[in-house]
């Protein structure tokens, strides 16, 4: 590709040039992007994150996100005690 001064072939860099822009696929700022899509397809009435509902991991609904990040904790202490005690280790 370079010679022995340093210098590239016009034919390489060309080459080279060509496969980067192929390469390169770009972004249009413009489009809407696809979470907005999918935020403008919801259905306020059953989805539970537009109206309100705040759930825990096990399913449960929690008065608010307080209330849910305290069983959320109980929830995963109790995940963690049943792996340990499957394993047979002591915390």
């Amino acid at each position: 590709m370079m010679d022995e001064n340093g210098e590239i072939n016009a034919e390489a860099a060309q080459s080279i040039a060509n496969s980067a822009a192929a390469a390169d696929e770009g972004i249009d700022v413009n489009a809407p992007r696809e979470s907005q899509r999918v935020a403008d397809q919801r259905d306020p009435v059953t989805d539970p994150f537009m109206n309100g509902e705040i759930r825990t991991l096990d399913g449960d609904l929690a008065g608010d996100e307080f209330a849910a990040d305290a069983i959320n904790y109980q929830v995963l202490l109790g995940k963690i005690d049943t792996l340990l005690e499957k394993l047979k280790l002591d915390a």
